[in-house]
């Protein structure tokens, strides 16, 4: 993780693309939700998601089961996909064995340089949680539970490391997006570029409590707690336990034992 904020990078790139009015909205919706202009591909995603996504109870979690691997990168075994999973660029996401993924989830692993999403085994990605990728990168470990409804978002120049057994709270915000250009008073913020911060990486064995943000630029360390509500806006050293806005260290797992 670079320690020096990288250059401005237009927030308009990706947006532009998505949005291009020389584009029929046909070729859009392929660049937002396939990254792929193969015909076969978007036939085989639609007849998919068509029969598959909605279908409840056992009979729906065979279906997406034995077809949803036909749209993502790499599917390890005994991976269960829940109800209305959206999948985003497919082919860029990995996800390893008894990996669950709840009703509502959204992996987007947009971007047009960028190797997307890698989940490790036996992770669970709760009930409409969202992994999003803009040119960004995101890899949770292995062991790990990510809360129910939280975010994950990874532009490119701040890429998203999760290690292994760590636990995410609910309505947790991991925000791996630099801030805006605010310079001039005349062009809008999007159109300044934004600078992201490195990225966040979080070590093993951390546990977040709910409604944590963690704002670009930060390294979590090893065995360390955060509590409820938390804003983490500087680094968390190894067993630290922490909480509060702003946040200060209540104590060390390790010393002060």
């Amino acid at each position: 993780m670079s320690d020096k904020p990288k250059p401005g990078l237009s927030e308009g790139t990706l947006h532009e693309q998505l949005s291009d009015s020389s584009k029929s909205a046909f070729a859009r919706y392929q660049a937002l939700a396939l990254g792929s202009n193969s015909i076969w591909y978007l036939i085989k995603y639609e007849l998919i998601m068509l029969f598959s996504s909605w279908v409840p109870g056992a009979l729906g979690l065979v279906l997406r089961k034995t077809l949803y691997p036909l749209l993502i990168g790499e599917v390890g075994r005994n991976v269960v996909f829940g109800q209305g999973v959206a999948i985003r660029h497919g082919k860029k996401i990995q996800i390893g064995s008894s990996v669950i993924i709840d009703d509502g989830a959204v992996l987007d692993a947009k971007g047009g340089s960028n190797k997307g999403i890698n989940i490790g085994k036996n992770t669970i990605i709760s009930r409409n949680v969202v992994l999003s990728c803009k040119n960004g990168d995101i890899e949770i470990g292995a062991g790990c539970t990510v809360g129910i409804s939280s975010l994950v978002h990874a532009m490119e120049g701040s890429n998203i490391s999760i290690g292994n057994k760590v636990l995410i709270g609910a309505f947790t915000y991991l925000i791996g997006s630099g801030p805006y250009g605010t310079d001039s008073l005349e062009q809008p913020f999007k159109e300044q570029g934004m600078f992201p911060q490195g990225g966040i990486w979080i070590a093993d064995n951390v546990w977040f409590g709910s409604n944590v943000q963690v704002l670009d630029g930060i390294k979590v360390g090893t065995g360390s707690i955060v509590g409820a509500s938390t804003v983490v806006n500087k680094n968390i050293a190894d067993y630290d336990v922490v909480a509060g806005v702003p946040m200060k260290v209540l104590k060390n797992r390790r010393t002060d034992s």
